[in-house]
């Protein structure tokens, strides 16, 4: 299963399960009409004037309707409120399980561990670097990931994993969360959460009538009242009725969820070449006496989200969401010997933890040799994956591998981190020095036109801000240009937490810089666009709708195109040749009115907007379209550093993780590269040829 497979699995799952929500809902309304039946007396036998016993009415449509009503009002409220209260995404949930966010700049060691991974993982697959959270009421050893697309996903670790899990456990448990980044579960996950709190509504709605029903019996002692008897029936039942409804809900979930969690964790071992460490992880919950339990008690309706089953009571294991430890283990680990782990605090002590210079078991977290990705010189997967795709070299292999989680990716991404100095990576840590590092990546090498940047900034920015951009833009120039999107996307944390008047100050400045020379380049295109999600008063997070296809679309897919093409070329005929090869893959329907657009009317505004309405597309129409902006890089048998830059940001704005294209200093290839000097570097896939 592909990465648009997957997508477009998971929105069918999401359907159905909304016509299964809806059969629960009408049982509990069926349910909750039969015992205010019976409660209230009606339909029962009753005499007539004449004296006459009528015949008992059970069916009354009166009744049924105001049952119907008040159901449906109270948990079409509650899952309003629930939904209305996650649109935040994956932080909103985690803030909701007493989630505390973790500092970009923290020194915890910990801490610095766990963002260190955080960040290696989220380069090499492709996903702007997520919120991190530690829920440090909990003993329990457990995480998750939640959110409503890549742009608010949020990973969170319980304060027992945090303390008790090795790196290579760390890794294995976010390579497992990342999976279901990757899989299009976080959706789903938010949405089940949404429906579940409406029907554990009628629980609490169940215990307030029970309460009042025994206070207002107290103050009617010895009274006339007697209905205290068959309100407190009615509390009872929807107490009841109300976790039916959550059990008829996990009931749902474990079908779903089982299943999934066997995927996430192979596709762990896939991402990690060392399955010792989700195996070492399941071990300790295992043998620890809290096990994975939480005990919030938001839990119960959040309860699909976790690594392993976070809910405690009778039924959590009846009704389990997650498959039992035992199996999981013994699919990763065929040799198990059946011991778990006593969780022990974990020594932090051999790792270099401002950095990324760890490289656990050699061999085995794609840390190293050349055959990191490949299979060569790695740990060797104990079972098969099912449909992995087959991984090739150059750019159309790494498009292919969007959404897809390799050991090789990883290895490029440590490579490419390690070449960021460590001032410049320090800076993306705080909230200012992430605008400075933003402010540095769009410096020109040109006199004229650096001046002229660097007088809007100091008038916008301040002239500290600008004296520290200078300091970086020096230390930038080592990293190499692969290192750039990744370092704009280490920065992205750190910029979300500024204030609304800071955040629109560094938007207004990022188009002047962008634009400062006349000419809208790829990378600044990728800044303006990326930045316009992440700071703060910008753009809202959408919760992954689908909209109109290409054939709807053609003026923005032509705009788009014709952005790419011009990357790559600097006269009209090369970047015709450009868009006509990118077009061809298009349905002929869609290309009939299609033309490559003038370069000066490509401003970023423009393209922006085009790409704004892209976003929306379908998932096999969002395939379509990046498989046709690869053949519009590839068409002249070149790919600069840029138009790999623009690429990789597109496929990012569209919700597609795309991971790093590795850059190997050989001779001229069918593939090839062009960094910012004109030299040609080999362009291949990560874990390809290596020195």
């Amino acid at each position: 299963m592909d990465f648009f497979e997957a997508q477009g699995k998971a929105r069918s799952l999401s359907r159905r399960l909304v016509l299964l929500f809806a059969l629960a809902v009408t049982l509990m309304i069926v349910g909750v009409y039969l015992v205010a039946v019976v409660a209230l007396g009606v339909g029962g036998a009753q005499a007539g004037p004449d004296g006459a016993v009528a015949e008992p009415e059970l069916f009354q449509p009166g009744l049924f309707g105001m049952v119907a009503v008040g159901m449906l009002l109270v948990i079409g409220a509650g899952s309003a409120f629930r939904t209305a209260q996650l649109r935040k995404g994956g932080s909103a949930v985690a803030e909701l399980l007493g989630g505390r966010r973790v500092d970009p700049g923290s020194t915890d060691p910990l801490e610095r561990r766990l963002l260190n991974v955080v960040e290696e993982m989220s380069i090499a697959s492709g996903i702007p670097v997520p919120a991190v959270y530690v829920l440090d009421g909990e003993s329990g050893i457990n995480a998750f990931a939640a959110g409503h697309t890549i742009h608010d996903a949020a990973v969170a670790i319980t304060r027992g994993g945090l303390e008790t899990f090795t790196r290579d456990e760390l890794q294995g448990v976010m390579a497992h969360e990342f999976s279901h980044v990757l899989n299009g579960d976080m959706q789903l996950n938010l949405r089940l959460m949404g429906v579940l709190f409406g029907i554990l509504l009628l629980t609490v709605i169940g215990r307030g009538v029970l309460h009042g029903s025994y206070v207002g019996g107290a103050r009617r002692r010895g009274g006339k009242g007697g209905g205290g008897g068959q309100i407190m029936l009615l509390g009872i039942a929807l107490i009841i009725l109300g976790y039916l409804g959550v059990l008829f809900g996990r009931l749902i979930q474990a079908a779903v969820s089982r299943q999934r969690e066997f995927l996430a964790d192979a596709a762990a071992v896939q991402f990690t070449r060392n399955p010792d460490g989700i195996s070492g992880a399941l071990r300790k919950i295992g043998g620890g006496a809290a096990g994975s339990k939480l005990e919030d008690h938001h839990a119960q309706e959040a309860g699909h989200l976790f690594f392993s089953d976070g809910i405690k009571g009778a039924f959590s294991r009846s009704f389990a969401t997650h498959p039992p430890l035992e199996e999981r283990i013994e699919r990763v680990d065929p040799g198990w010997d059946g011991t778990y782990l006593e969780p022990k605090p974990a020594s932090v002590g051999g790792e270099v933890e401002q950095g990324t210079k760890h490289r656990g078991r050699e061999g085995a977290s794609g840390g190293g040799g050349a055959g990191a990705g490949s299979g060569e010189g790695t740990f060797p997967l104990p079972f098969p994956v099912p449909g992995l795709p087959e991984r090739g070299t150059g750019l159309a292999a790494a498009v292919a591998a969007a959404g897809t989680l390799d050991a090789g990716h990883l290895s490029q991404a440590r490579s490419i981190l390690e070449k960021i100095p460590e001032d410049v990576r320090t800076a993306t840590r705080t909230a200012e020095g992430a605008v400075a590092v933003v402010v540095a990546l769009l410096l020109s090498d040109q006199d004229d036109v650096r001046a002229r940047q660097e007088a809007t900034v100091e008038d916008v920015l301040g002239e500290e801000t600008l004296e520290r951009a200078r300091a970086l833009a020096m230390g930038l120039r080592s990293a190499g240009g692969e290192a750039r999107l990744p370092l704009l996307e280490l920065c992205l944390p750190s910029l979300r937490s500024l204030d609304t008047t800071r955040g629109d100050a560094v938007r207004d400045v990022v188009g002047p810089l962008t634009r400062a020379d006349g000419k809208v380049h790829a990378f600044d295109f990728a800044v303006f666009h990326l930045l316009r999600r992440a700071l703060p008063g910008g753009n809202p997070s959408r919760t992954a709708r689908v909209g109109p296809g290409l054939s709807r679309r053609r003026d923005d897919a032509a705009a788009l195109l014709s952005a790419v093409a011009w990357a790559g070329a600097d006269e009209h005929e090369r970047a015709d040749v450009a868009f006509r090869a990118g077009a061809a893959r298009f349905d002929p329907r869609t290309t009939a009115s299609m033309s490559l657009q003038p370069a000066t009317g490509l401003d970023l505004d423009y393209v922006d907007a085009a790409l704004g309405r892209l976003e929306t597309l379908p998932p096999t129409d969002r395939r379509t379209l990046l498989d046709a902006l690869e053949h519009t890089v590839r068409s002249d048998r070149e790919v600069t550093v840029e138009e790999l830059e623009l690429l990789r940001a597109v496929a990012e704005a569209l919700d597609v993780p795309m991971p790093p294209v590795a850059v190997t200093e050989k001779g001229p290839q069918p593939d090839e590269v062009r960094d910012m000097s004109g030299e040609r570097t080999n362009l291949d896939g990560p874990g390809g040829a290596s020195e």
